[in-house]
């Protein structure tokens, strides 16, 4: 019997200890909520003394005509509202919208700016080898100017063309 018991007294610590939170969880509540109905006592005196300092005093029927909700200015009111509501909601959405195409144009200016570098190494490669050309054409044209023929210069030509052969 001691077996069955054991594991029902600390059952029975944890549903005690349980109920005396929720105790004084109850009590800390019901402390708040006293607290808030004087705060809100205090409130509603406030402001009826600020709207009694605030109103020049009116004849009850002058009151009542007044403060008459107009149920045709309160439907305009709030159509004009959502009106509003409805323009702020499609500027969003267009800004969106603009958001979107400027992150795309940007993605495309970059890729055309790297196929833009890519081609501006192309032509400099290109460019040095047309110098290189340029340069070895003019050396092969300077060297054929150079180059006596028989007919000009039959001396000359024989010395160039055995000393280029040793």
């Amino acid at each position: 019997m001691n077996m069955t018991t054991a594991p029902e007294h600390p059952e029975a610590a944890h549903l005690e200890k349980l109920r005396s939170q929720l105790s004084n969880d109850i009590e800390a509540m019901q402390q708040k909520e006293a607290s808030l109905r004087e705060y809100e006592q205090r409130l509603r005196t406030l402001l009826d003394q600020a709207q009694a300092h605030s109103r020049p005093p009116q004849s009850p029927s002058q009151y009542f005509v007044a403060s008459a909700p107009n149920m045709s200015e309160l439907d305009a009111a709030w159509e004009k509202y959502n009106r509003a509501h409805a323009l702020l909601e499609a500027a969003r959405r267009g800004m969106c919208d603009d958001r979107m195409a400027l992150k795309e144009r940007e993605e495309h200016l970059h890729l055309r700016e790297v196929e833009i570098a890519r081609r501006e190494a192309w032509v400099k490669v290109r460019e040095v080898e047309i110098a290189a050309l340029a340069q070895a054409r003019t050396k092969q044209d300077a060297e054929i100017k150079a180059r006596p023929s028989f007919s000009k210069s039959p001396f000359l030509a024989a010395r160039n063309l055995f000393v280029r052969q040793n």
